[in-house]
């Protein structure tokens, strides 16, 4: 099972609709993974059981899993690509 980090600044409110967003792909796609919801200051805790990296802010430290911007599952614009994008990695 893939794990996905799924981050924002405060931990709660951006990446809670991000979760929501990738949990419904992650359904309609029939893809099992685990989401780990945290604050960025947070992601080292978890980087290295990461598969995918999805943040709503720009990251200036580098990791061993691809980080996608996730700000799409927000507004919409190039959702699609950002959706194409992660599944890829999941795949």
């Amino acid at each position: 099972m893939k794990t996905i980090i799924i981050a924002c600044g405060a931990g709660v409110a951006t990446s809670t609709i991000i979760v929501d967003r990738v949990n419904t792909l992650l359904r309609e796609n029939n893809i099992q993974a685990k989401i780990i919801q945290c604050m960025i200051g947070d992601i080292d805790g978890h980087a290295d059981s990461a598969d995918v990296i999805v943040t709503s802010m720009k990251l200036d430290k580098k990791y061993n899993a691809p980080v996608i911007m996730g700000l799409s599952f927000i507004t919409g614009i190039g959702k699609e690509e950002t959706e194409k994008e992660l599944l890829d990695y999941l795949g």
